[in-house]
């Protein structure tokens, strides 16, 4: 993903100017963005329910707890785009990436994953193959904090 934009909260497309259209515009760039942030919502929920599942049935039984998303001490802005970055050759389809964070107990739980040139996530969508990296952070660095702002979503747009 050359020349990245990072665009909170709302997602307006690919990067390719506005669009016409039914749909499009300002009421279509906001109902594509509360569509990625559904989507990418209910992947989270599922994972949150698995790794409770495994607390909750324990490591030795279950397995689930040895497969917890990892943990940083601190998340940083450039590991988010370095996994997307990397990764982008892997995902021909995507149009830009996406990362979400939520707060789970004393950690936040965050995925990073592509969308495609509609803004859905590629994961789920068909692309099994499509890479996703979700993690634990105790805390994310002062550039992704400020980059979220005050929205739970990063939007990247751009072309390969």
């Amino acid at each position: 993903m050359s020349e990245e934009k990072a665009v909170r909260g709302a997602a307006s497309g690919p990067g390719r100017g506005p669009r016409s259209g039914p749909g499009r515009g300002p009421a279509g760039g906001a109902a594509q963005a509360d569509r990625v942030l559904e989507t990418a919502d209910r992947m989270l929920h599922g994972i949150v329910r698995l790794m409770d599942l495994g607390d909750r049935v324990g490591e030795a039984r279950s397995g689930l707890g040895a497969k917890r998303a990892p943990l940083h001490p601190v998340l940083g802005y450039s590991e988010v785009v370095g996994f997307l970055v990397r990764n982008r050759a892997a995902v021909p389809e995507a149009a830009g990436g996406a990362v979400l964070r939520r707060r789970s107990g004393r950690e936040y739980l965050v995925q990073t994953f592509f969308l495609d040139a509609e803004g859905a996530p590629l994961h789920g969508a068909g692309a099994a193959d499509a890479p996703v990296w979700v993690c634990r952070a105790q805390r994310l660095d002062e550039e992704l904090a400020a980059a979220f702002g005050d929205t739970d979503l990063i939007v990247f747009q751009g072309g390969a």
